[in-house]
Parts: C-alpha cells; structure tokens; sequence
C-alpha cells in the first residue's frame, strides 16, 4: 500500500532552457530592482520640487531687492486681513472696518486691503437690529432618539418617545433648514441682561442685537438631559462625555454591548454643525441644556442613594466624570439650567414643596453643576404669575430666567427682576400634527421619520 504513494520520475519531464530558466530565477528580482529605482526618483523628484518651492517662497518674502518696510507692511496687512474675518463671522462689521482702517502704510499697494473693507462696510450698512425678544424663537427639544425602530418598539415608552421626542437624523436636517432659512443661534445673554448691585437689587431688561440682512435669532434648549436608568437600551445616547480633545461628545452601548462615542444627542451634533458652518453661532453661541438631579446629571448617576446600591468608590467616580463635563459645557459655551430636581410641575405644587425640591438641587447637584439663574419649567407647569411666595421662593434661591412652555412661536416677559421666555417645543407629535408651527424655520411634514408610522397626539 506504501507504494502507491511513491513518487517517480515523469518520463516526458524535458531539461529547461536558458531563457526559462532566466525567467524563473532573475527576472522577478530585476524588475523589483527596477520598480525601487523608479520609487525613489520618484521620491527624489518630490522633495526637491518641495524644496525649490520652499526656497521660493523663502526668496519671496525675504527677497533682498525689496524695501524692508514693504515686507513689514505686507506682513502687517495679513495680520491685520486676518483680524477682521475673525470680526465678520461674528457679524462685527463695523469693527471689523474700524481695524483695516487701523492700517497706516500705503493702502494703494494691497488692493485687497481696500476690497475686503469695501465687502465689510456694505455688510455693516445693512444690519438690521433686533431689539424685541418676542420676536426671537426659542425651540426646545428632549434628548434625541438614535435608533427610532428600537425606542418606538420599547413596550414600555414607545408610545412616549414616538410622541414627545425627535431623532438625530430628523434633528440634523432641522439643523441644515434653520441655516439655510437665515437662522443664527444666539445665547440668552445676547438677547436679555438682568444686573445685581451690592445690595442685592436685580435690573432686567432686553438687549439690542445686529444680524445682517435676511439672517434671524434662534435660541436652542434642551430639556431633562439626564439619560435616566429607565431609558437605557432604548435607542437612546447613554451619556454625554469628554473626548480626547476636551470636547463634549456622546458615549452610547451599541448592539454587541461595546461602549462607543459619536454624535448622538444634540451637543456634539450641534458642534459638528457649527464646526462646518461657524456663522450659524453668533459670538460662540450654544445651546441653554438643563436636568434634573433625582437620577444623576447627563448620565451620571450623581445621586447620593447610588452610595448605598454602588458603593462610594463608583459615586465618587461618577462626580467627577460630570465635573469634568461640566467644566467642558461651560467652556464651549453651552448655558446650564436647572429642570427641578425631582421634575416637579411647579404650578401644580405648594410653595413648600418648591422650597423643599430646590434645597436638594441646592444640597446634591449645586456642588457638581455650579450656580445657574436659569430655570426652566418642568412638566408644561409654570407658576403662572412673576409674583407673591412661589416666585419669592425662584428668586431668592437665584433664578432671574425662566423659560417657560409656550403655546405660540414666541414670548417674552420682561420684570423689573426676572426675565421670562416662551419655549417652543419640538416633539414628534409637534411635527406630526402641527407642522404649521415651524413654518418659516424648517418643513416639518418633510423631516419626520417614515419609522414612526402613526404618531399619538
């Protein structure tokens, strides 16, 4: 049986010649030498055109035939161009005019000089002033969806994120219309100012603001951005985070159960946006982003009965992950809100209850957040009057801003100590059934996601 599997010798087998054999055993190895030789001239070639380039432009800007003076000018004038781009995507355009005219060598031999204060002084001639807060916008989101088929699915909630909650893909596309609808984000310190003496006297009042022509005021807020426990698995962000670069992203579980980052709520999609088109923020304006306390802060679960389930060691992890965010927030620009801490509906509870609710915020969530003036309404429930024990209790606890839930567009209410401002909310059921509302911004009917089949009202 062995012999079966012997080899033998192939009786038609030739002897090779001298051109196969040149074949197999050299020409492999010189067309490899040659492919090397052609890879580095080509190499070569590169860096010596990079350096003659170098040395051109080297000779450009120190070229010995040229009047010192001229050089130092030339360089004076880009700085200068420079400045004042950085002015006029703020819409700073009479300043930004005010610096070219700071430029006192000869005009006549920058052209652009005179080009680029021209385009400037017909911008800063067709400004138009918006000194009216009611007639500025204020939309108001929930945290977005990122999966809709898996938080409309959800047995317990999908009703009630079908109607109450928009998804990253609808939100982008209401990012894109709001641009190219002249729209430009603006903060509520660009619009109102409410000013504290020594002795504790608050003054309020509207702020005038200049938008070029054709381009109108947006303000952005986000509601109860906590990513509560109930929530999670749902198709939802898990919490927000700080990337390696100290900027706020969105940390999310994914199907196999990996931890991932990405644009998933509305912070980093916002910053994505802004970073392509920066002229949508005006003065690096961002978004007002308020939360509860009752369950933790963006994700976090900071609450003090996570000791007991957790342990202090995770506690203590949690607080500084959401300090770190926090400072990261404040920092990009984004206007930090208090939500109450137990999302209570302020108008349909006693004014013991405010007070007891606020001292928690006070006890729990004021050490990791910082001070905010800015509360924003839960539950669709505000106090109804801007007075008497239930306002006394908002204001001595700080609050000088209330963003309330509006019915129209807009509104806003301007005391002699407080300042209040419409929300307008934008939900599925919004888009769904009353698209007309954001007539003017963004085509509701054409942005709402096909998976939602029927939206509940």
């Amino acid at each position: 049986m062995e012999q079966m599997h012997q080899r033998h010798p192939n009786p038609r087998r030739r002897k090779k010649s001298k051109m196969e054999i040149f074949k197999e055993a050299y020409l492999p190895t010189i067309i490899l030498g040659i492919a090397v030789v052609l890879i580095l001239i080509f190499i070569i070639g590169s860096l010596s055109r990079l350096s003659i380039q170098d040395n051109q432009n080297q000779q450009l800007a120190t070229d010995p035939t040229e009047d010192p003076a001229m050089v130092q000018q030339r360089l004076e004038v880009q700085q200068l161009l420079q400045q004042a781009e950085k002015l006029a995507l703020d819409f700073e355009f009479q300043q930004a005019v005010a610096v070219l005219d700071s430029f006192t060598g000869d005009k006549s031999a920058f052209p652009e000089l005179a080009y680029k204060r021209g385009e400037y002084a017909q911008q800063a001639s067709q400004m138009v002033t918006w000194a009216d807060p009611s007639q500025i916008v204020n939309l108001s989101f929930h945290g977005l969806i990122v999966n809709p088929a898996q938080a409309f699915s959800n047995q317990s909630y999908g009703s009630s994120y079908n109607k109450n909650f928009v998804t990253t893909e609808e939100f982008k596309q209401i990012l894109q219309q709001l641009y190219d609808n002249g729209y430009v984000l603006v903060s509520l310190d660009d619009i109102f100012s409410c000013q504290s003496d020594d002795s504790g006297n608050t003054t309020c009042e509207a702020k005038s603001l200049q938008l070029p022509l054709g381009r109108k005021p947006l303000v952005l807020t986000q509601t109860n951005l906590n990513y509560y426990t109930y929530m999670e698995n749902s198709g939802f962000a898990s919490r927000l985070t700080v990337d390696e670069n100290g900027k706020p992203t969105c940390e999310m579980v994914d199907a196999d159960g990996n931890t991932v980052t990405g644009d998933f709520d509305l912070v980093p999609i916002l910053e994505s946006f802004i970073a392509e088109h920066p002229d949508f923020s005006y003065k690096g304006a961002r978004a007002v982003l308020s939360v509860t306390g009752y369950d933790g802060i963006f994700g976090y679960r900071t609450n003090p009965s996570v000791k007991t389930s957790k342990g202090e060691a995770y506690y203590n992890e949690q607080v500084e992950g959401a300090k770190k965010l926090v400072a990261a927030l404040r920092e990009t620009g984004y206007e930090l809100a208090c939500y109450t801490y137990n999302n209570l509906a302020y108008g349909k509870v006693s004014n013991l209850e405010i007070q007891q609710d606020l001292n928690t915020w006070v006890q729990e969530v004021t050490p990791i957040f910082g001070q905010t003036d800015i509360l924003v309404f839960a539950q669709n429930s505000d106090i109804g009057a801007y007075s008497g024990t239930k306002f006394n209790t908002l204001h001595n606890a700080g609050f000088r801003f209330y963003l309330d839930f509006g019915s129209g567009r807009s509104g806003a209410q301007i005391g002699s100590n407080f300042i209040s401002f419409q929300r307008l909310p934008v939900t599925g059921s919004a888009m769904a059934h009353s698209a007309t509302s954001f007539t003017g911004m963004f085509n509701a009917t054409e942005i709402l996601d096909s998976q939602r089949g029927s939206v509940p009202t």
